[in-house]
């Protein structure tokens, strides 16, 4: 089950005037951490090799009869959610830092409405056969941007924990 570090996202978005939810570079941010039954170097794939990226990455929108694409790109991955025939989704990923327990990303969603850029950082703590994966990101466009990946990384993160559980 992931753990949260911060309240609900209705909670934390309560108390902000409505005219400073649709401020650039809102301080919102997500904190989630996972016990995951996988070492630091499965954990480290799985977080950057499209394949693993394909089976655990949950989109919220994502249904029945829907599919993630991931490739490869120069320092970085492209996601591509596809539903009836077409892209609803597109998020590029790129490094700026990447080390087996610790990783850092500038983030975008390029088909959301106002396409910003946000930092997604990992990092991942113990070893053998147990460890706990941390994510933060931060730099939101919007509320709707935050609670948009916030359910992102909750999904997916729940996925990634089953899926290399039962590896």
């Amino acid at each position: 089950m992931v753990a949260t570090l911060l309240d609900s996202p209705q909670q934390a978005v309560q108390g902000i005037n409505p005219a400073v939810r649709q401020a650039p570079r809102l301080g919102l941010a997500i904190a989630l951490s996972v016990n995951v039954d996988a070492d630091a170097r499965r954990i480290s794939q799985a977080l950057t090799e499209p394949e693993y990226l394909e089976a655990w990455i949950c989109m919220p929108d994502q249904a029945e009869g829907s599919s993630i694409v991931a490739s490869k790109r120069t320092n970085g991955y492209g996601l591509d959610h596809w539903r009836a025939g077409r892209v609803v989704t597109s998020i590029i990923g790129s490094f700026l830092s990447c080390h087996q327990r610790k990783m850092r990303l500038s983030w975008r969603n390029l088909r959301g409405p106002n396409s910003a850029e946000s930092l997604v950082d990992f990092r991942i703590r113990g070893n053998f056969g147990s460890s706990v994966l941390e994510l933060r990101q931060t730099a939101f466009i919007s509320a709707d941007d935050y609670l948009w990946h916030r359910t992102l990384w909750q999904r997916s993160l729940e996925s990634l924990a089953l899926i290399l559980r039962s590896m």
